[in-house]
């Protein structure tokens, strides 16, 4: 694979996707992203600062720990290449280190995480597995004053580095159709309303399950309905084989209007995280960076060089 299609595929994933303490003690963050919860020793995430934290029910909790050493040996081995497997081995390390709490009391999963906060929760979870350091950075260079420097990528903040996180704001366009109760969009076409809303990580782990299996057995996935569909499932984790085949139904009887709104609705909810973006250290002007990361996903959990800081102690 040459470095453009790399570069190509770690984009696509941006948008869509130690040392470990018994007890984590309390991190101090300026924007107050995680907050202790030492009695199970996890850390509750601060909703409002995820890309789509608007879409969570009220009540519901999001806590999560640092990774352990043989979790992290079951991420390094992530084909960099791969998407669905890059995909799979996020939602395995999610699935260790997240518990969720639904408003109801109940207990959810990370299959209840929305598919564009996986990224920034995967970085928290970095974090807090790598406390001592281990940042990792790409180079920029300041469109204003030319200065070469590292940017580091920050899901929280320290007192060594700023949250660099920049998420997708909410379009303009779609703004006046959000129902802050519903938690979701809400579009009356010919008296029919709509309800779409980012999905879950559940639902869409089946769908690529779903792409997966028809691309061994060489059939064509109905590329359009796996677009939208997500977006019309928001409040599910799951759904069966006969449930995806009489959506797919109802999806091709839809008419042409309905279907024309639906589609560029679903190609505004451009949600996630947008980038990096910090101010240069020696202009202080703001300086942007995209989301690829300079050794691919499977570096996201590796030391750079951790012989060399060990001869160092």
């Amino acid at each position: 694979m040459g470095e453009n299609d790399k570069k190509q595929q770690e984009e696509y994933l941006a948008k869509f996707l130690t040392e470990t303490k018994d007890e984590i003690k309390e991190i101090k963050t300026t924007l107050k992203t995680i907050s202790q919860d030492s009695s199970l020793g996890y850390l509750n995430v601060d909703l409002d600062l995820l890309p789509l934290g608007i879409f969570y029910q009220d009540g519901t909790k999001i806590k999560i720990r640092a990774a352990k050493v043989h979790e992290v040996q079951a991420y390094s081995v992530v084909d960099d290449k791969n998407f669905l497997d890059v995909t799979e081995k996020m939602n395995q390390l999610l699935s260790s280190c997240v518990k969720v709490t639904l408003p109801n009391g109940n207990n959810g999963s990370y299959k209840d995480i929305k598919d564009g906060d996986r990224l920034s929760i995967i970085f928290m979870i970095r974090e807090l597995t790598f406390q001592k350091g281990a940042s990792l950075a790409k180079e920029v260079t300041c469109p204003h004053c030319k200065h070469e420097f590292l940017i580091p990528f920050r899901a929280t903040s320290n007192s060594e580095y700023p949250r660099t996180f920049e998420n997708h704001e909410m379009p303009e366009n779609i703004k006046k159709f959000f129902n802050k109760e519903s938690k979701c969009f809400e579009f009356n076409i010919n008296g029919v309303v709509y309800k779409l809303a980012p999905p879950n990580i559940g639902i869409q782990e089946i769908f690529y399950g779903d792409i997966k299996s028809k691309v061994q057995a060489q059939k064509n996935p109905n590329v359009s309905f796996l677009k939208i569909i997500p977006f019309m499932l928001w409040d599910r984790t799951s759904i069966t084989e006969e449930g995806i085949k009489a959506k797919e139904d109802e999806f091709k009887r839809m008419d042409m209007y309905t279907f024309q709104v639906i589609n560029k609705a679903v190609d505004n909810m451009v949600f996630g995280l947008k980038g990096l973006k910090i101010n240069c250290p020696e202009c202080q002007g703001e300086v942007h960076s995209d989301m690829t990361f300079p050794d691919g996903a499977s570096s996201l959990f590796v030391i750079s060089d951790p012989f060399n800081d060990f001869i160092k102690e």
